[in-house]
């Protein structure tokens, strides 16, 4: 990875921390440290490949053997860092009180090299610390990235029990955080910033703070009776467009009213671009520390462990800039609501073409899926993805568990792609697939998964938008997932209003095509006898 990454999301003006360089060395030296940020967590950090390989592992480390830590892959460290104790100043990445809590070395459980292990998602590792001590494992996620398990392993020096200790309360961190904001009130005043300006400790209403031409700097703006700080607002995050952070929260300001149905209550899934569409990126589940404005929802994940994630619930304007803040581009809510998490209200199919795949030739195939809904009595809605395919969604009544709507979607999928065998498959390999063909992809449809939510921004060039369709625009073939941007999306929605409506509607019931489905699908009579005596 190395520390382009780190280096770009940092302004070294500013911040304490070490610039740093790629070293030569390889120590096998650990540190892990607290980090009084926005949301308390500790960064643990292992010397390879002439870097710290860092994860943010929200609530420390721990010498139970029984407690599996979440602990989220981020950029790239210098060595440097292995030293570094500070406060790193607001509107910095990162910001905050930071500070050593243990730091050693470690030992590799096996001969293999440390750099491949990570790349495998396994490593097992001897840690010689002043806290943490013996045996520890990492394990990545299967099909997620960024997210890994720290566990200690049983045996030598195996706590059960153990609770951490901080070196500073949290209290006492937000109190000198404070107090540096006080001090440094008092040495200037206005803050002035090319657009929208923000006084020392006051708060801008957020219509006044985004009818400004330009939005740059810091700002803390008053939305209803929440304060949501924005920072760093002309971090450009699209340099080919020039478009900046700002851009992005100003889009989500003036879309709300149309995205925030289609998050609420929903569980949200979290992809930051910190450093803009071209860093490094990494995913966020776990959130249980959030401003008083941002639900959570404790959610047990599908990694066989039992282990629970807060993920931010789907619920205010508020809610949404703080995303943005963040660095989360896009937005991924579940099929489901927290009140009835196992019943989704909508599936649906990502038509995902391969290489040199014409976009008139998605279109027809969206008209196909169409068709084949239709038969079995079942409505849908067409958008585009924002990247390069489309989606297209079947909303249905919370009855049907996921099961179930994995077991249509797959069913319709199938015959998609039996009756346009020429375009479409249901091949997930890409290795398996022919040139030119649209990957029918029905298996975003799982709990927890997620699709990306209308009126979304992507991190693609353009700043191109997941917009909402017209059964008639996909039939003139015509539109293309980059004709709907965040520079044009609200003149669409001016002119058309929310095409999606009918999908919050979900009067449709799943259970009563769910038959049809499988006799479109040619499940013979023993078959459904078999399965019925199953169930």
């Amino acid at each position: 990875m190395g520390l382009e990454t780190y280096q770009k999301m940092r302004d070294f003006r500013r911040t304490p921390e070490p610039r740093g360089r790629v070293a030569k060395t390889q120590r096998r030296r650990f540190i892990v440290q607290e980090h009084h940020a926005s949301m308390l967590h500790f960064d643990f950090r292992l010397e390879m490949g002439g870097v710290l390989k860092s994860w943010s592992v929200r609530k420390g480390p721990s010498l139970d053997p029984s407690v599996k830590r979440l602990a989220v892959e981020t950029e790239d460290h210098p060595v440097e860092y292995l030293k570094f104790e500070g406060h790193i100043p607001e509107g910095e990445y990162g910001a905050g009180e930071h500070m050593i809590w243990d730091e050693g070395t470690y030992r590799l459980l096996s001969k293999e090299d440390p750099l491949e292990q990570l790349a495998a998602g396994r490593m097992k590792f001897e840690l010689k610390g002043r806290k943490l001590r013996g045996e520890w494992s990492l394990v990545r996620f299967a099909g997620r990235e960024r997210q890994w398990l720290l566990i200690k392993s049983d045996g030598e020096y195996a706590a059960p029990g153990w609770e951490l200790e901080l070196r500073q309360p949290a209290g006492d961190a937000k109190t000198v955080r404070n107090e540096k904001k006080k001090t440094a009130s008092a040495r200037r005043a206005v803050k002035r910033t090319r657009g929208a300006k923000k006084q020392a400790g006051k708060a801008v209403p957020a219509g006044r703070a985004f009818a400004a031409k330009e939005l740059a700097g810091d700002v803390d703006v008053k939305v209803g009776p929440h304060v949501v700080p924005l920072t760093s607002l002309d971090r450009v995050y699209w340099p080919d467009e020039g478009l900046t952070k700002g851009d992005l929260v100003r889009y989500y300001y003036e879309v709300s009213d149309f995205i925030l149905p289609y998050l609420k209550d929903r569980p949200l899934i979290m992809k930051r671009y910190p450093a803009g569409i071209k860093g490094e990126s990494f995913h966020q589940h776990d959130v249980n520390a959030a401003p008083e404005f941002v639900r959570t929802a404790a959610l047990t994940v599908e990694d066989g462990g039992g282990h629970e994630v807060d993920y931010i619930v789907g619920d205010n304007l508020a809610m949404l800039l703080y995303m943005a803040n963040l660095g989360a581009i896009e937005r991924h809510p579940w099929h489901s609501r927290v009140r009835r998490l196992d019943r989704p209200d909508w599936f649906v199919f990502d038509l995902d073409p391969g290489p040199g795949v014409e976009f008139t030739t998605i279109c027809a195939l969206a008209l196909a899926v169409r068709e084949v809904l239709g038969r079995v009595g079942l409505e849908s809605y067409p958008k585009t993805s924002g990247s390069r395919g489309i989606h297209v969604y079947v909303p249905v009544k919370p009855e049907s568990d996921y099961d179930e709507v994995a077991e249509a979607a797959a069913r319709v999928a199938a015959v998609v792609a039996r009756e346009n065998a020429e375009v479409a498959t249901v091949e997930r390999a890409l290795k398996q697939r022919r040139r030119g063909q649209i990957y029918v992809d029905h298996m975003q449809n799982a709990r927890g998964k997620s699709v990306v939510a209308p009126y979304s921004v992507r991190p693609r060039p353009g700043a191109s938008v997941s917009a909402p369709l017209e059964w008639s625009e996909v039939a003139r073939k015509r539109i293309t997932p980059q004709s709907f941007t965040i520079t044009n999306m609200l003149r669409r929605i001016d002119k058309k209003g929310d095409l999606f409506k009918p999908v919050l509607a979900g009067g449709q019931s799943l259970r009563g095509a769910l038959n049809k489905i499988r006799e479109l699908s040619g499940e013979s009579p023993a078959g459904a006898k078999a399965r019925r005596a199953k169930v």
